[in-house]
């Protein structure tokens, strides 16, 4: 039996094919690059005796096709992340290479001397088609070869039985030989190329070591605080926070049941459940990233006070008689990247430390507030349930904000490019726009203005003239244009509202759909993964700790 094979479901499955179709868009784009004749004119190689020798067999072009097909294999059997993340690598690395060499030293091959035969055979018109949309350059090393090989020992080294690991080997072997008999390439291009794929697994393989599916370049010591004053500070907050813990029981709660909810702010309360919940996983990885003691407290603390935030939103649905519901497309894809988190991974950690305040921002601190007003809620211990969480906000801030001076500090300019190759961000850059129109066309329908995020953007933009250490930080500029993003779109969107145009059902009606999708796709699963009450319940969790210090 091959080793591993993944029982997929529908969600895995797009996932893979989405993975697949990045390959393609890498082979093609490195590809391309090398037709472009950037530093020379290509040129043709001389025919060896051997090249000679080995006959033209235009039926092969039925084998040598199959690389395309072999990649989306691949992708579909993987068994594990550290696999997948070595197959995409090998790919990416064998493409890279080649392109280089491609553009370096270009070569071409005589097709002229293999005109494609007469005929109505499919493998004719196959060879035919493939010689009319691709030009006889590129062919040192073979690419074809290349990737033939990176893919096959990859696919190979997930195998347990001797005979499974044959079929990769094989294939890859049957490739390269149909790239000489299809004419495609010299004889000498197919040495450079095994060599190319070799290289591009065993680099894989020394970047993905372990089962998680963190680079080994992307792994560091555990967080700290490492300027004085940023650790007095923390020690101090951290007496603070202690001092300030709070329990749901403390907020006089009244009997139920109260008056039915508006639908969309029944919704609308259960996005900022998520998004309460993705703070506390956020602060939860933190914690097990951190070294010091204050620091490693104060997020525990922080993940304890989120999911108090997220229980106590419960407990307002509960008495409202409202469901709770599956979370929506945008807050389903944070969640799901929890799965590949790692805290041993410091460009995973640092991504997390820029994006709470920022999410924070962003989410809670337009919306909280239009919740403790907003007619169907307001009330002396509505207003106090808010002011709480308003508190333990500002504490969240101050700690992420020292952690991220010291990160613009340490991995000013070209040290903290690396963590721009994490694609945990690329991967929110999905997300987040799910996110945003969940929340704010929800919102919007129950009256907010956009006008009044507008401030808050305008802060964080200009936050790096306060804190200097922030304008040379990679990962501090990508959240720049995140939020020089979000206010555009909050700006359009405010002058859509002013004129009338902003058709707002139609975008409530279009969540619905991504609500759909998500619940088909992850459903249920997701929040028993991530040990989070299933919808429907009424019920919040056990009683939180009041977290006390310990």
């Amino acid at each position: 039996m091959l080793s591993g094979l993944p029982t997929l479901s529908v969600a895995s499955a797009l996932k893979r094919l989405a993975l697949w179709l990045l390959c393609m868009l890498i082979i093609l784009v490195c590809y391309g690059v090398g037709k472009l004749e950037l530093l020379a004119t290509p040129r043709a190689l001389p025919l060896l005796a051997l090249d000679e020798a080995i006959p033209f067999a235009p039926w092969t072009v039925l084998l040598y096709g199959t690389a395309t097909w072999a990649c989306l294999i691949a992708w579909l059997l993987v068994p594990s992340r550290r696999d997948a993340g070595r197959l995409l690598a090998a790919i990416t690395i064998s493409s890279v290479v080649c392109m280089i060499a491609f553009v370096v030293f270009p070569t071409t091959f005589p097709r002229a001397l293999y005109p494609t035969p007469a005929g109505d055979a499919y493998w004719l018109r196959e060879l035919a088609e493939l010689r009319e949309s691709d030009s006889p350059t590129n062919c040192l090393p073979s690419l074809h070869v290349a990737l033939a090989w990176s893919i096959g020992l990859t696919a190979a080294a997930w195998m347990r039985r001797a005979w499974a690991r044959a079929i990769p080997i094989t294939w890859a072997l049957l490739v390269t030989a149909t790239t000489l008999t299809t004419k495609q390439h010299y004889v000498v291009d197919i040495p450079p190329g095994i060599f190319v794929g070799a290289l591009a697994f065993v680099t894989a393989r020394r970047l993905y070591p372990h089962e998680r599916a963190t680079p080994a370049w992307m792994r560091a010591p555990q967080l700290e605080l490492r300027w004085p004053e940023h650790r007095e500070r923390i020690a101090r907050l951290r007496a603070k926070v202690e001092a300030h813990q709070w329990s749901l029981d403390e907020v006089a709660w009244p009997e139920g049941p109260l008056p039915p909810l508006d639908p969309t702010l029944v919704r609308l309360i259960n996005e900022l459940i998520y998004v309460e919940e993705i703070a506390g996983l956020n602060f939860q990885v933190l914690a097990r990233a951190s070294a010091q003691d204050d620091l490693r407290r104060l997020y525990e603390l922080f993940a304890i006070e989120e999911r108090r935030h997220a229980d106590g939103l419960r407990q307002l649905l509960a008495l409202h008689g409202a469901p709770l519901r599956s979370p929506g497309l945008g807050n389903t894809l944070v969640l799901r990247e929890f799965e590949t988190l790692d805290p041993q991974a410091d460009g995973d950690v640092y991504l997390i430390a820029v994006a709470t305040p920022v999410f924070e921002t962003m989410l809670d601190a337009g919306t909280v507030p239009f919740l403790r007003d907003h007619p169907a809620l307001e009330s002396d211990w509505f207003r106090d349930f808010i002011q709480r969480i308003t508190r333990d906000e500002a504490a969240h801030m101050a700690v992420n904000w020292a952690l991220i001076r010291e990160a613009g500090s340490r991995y000013g300019r070209l040290r903290g490019l690396r963590f721009l190759l994490n694609p945990s961000i690329y991967r929110g850059m999905i997300a987040v726009p799910f996110m945003s129109l969940d929340v704010y066309s929800l919102a919007h329908r129950l009256g907010y203005q956009f006008k009044t995020l507008l401030p808050s953007f305008a802060k964080l933009w200009r936050l790096h003239r306060r804190y200097r250490e922030l304008a040379g930080f990679p990962l501090w500029t990508i959240f720049r244009l995140f939020v020089l993003c979000g206010a555009l779109a909050t700006l359009v969107c405010h002058v859509l509202q002013r004129g009338g145009l902003l058709f707002i059902r139609f975008w409530t009606g279009f969540t619905r759909i991504t609500d759909a999708l998500a619940r088909a796709l992850w459903g249920p699963r997701l929040l028993a993964e991530l040990e989070l009450p299933a919808a429907g319940s009424l019920e919040g969790r056990a009683p939180l700790p009041v977290a006390r210090s310990g």
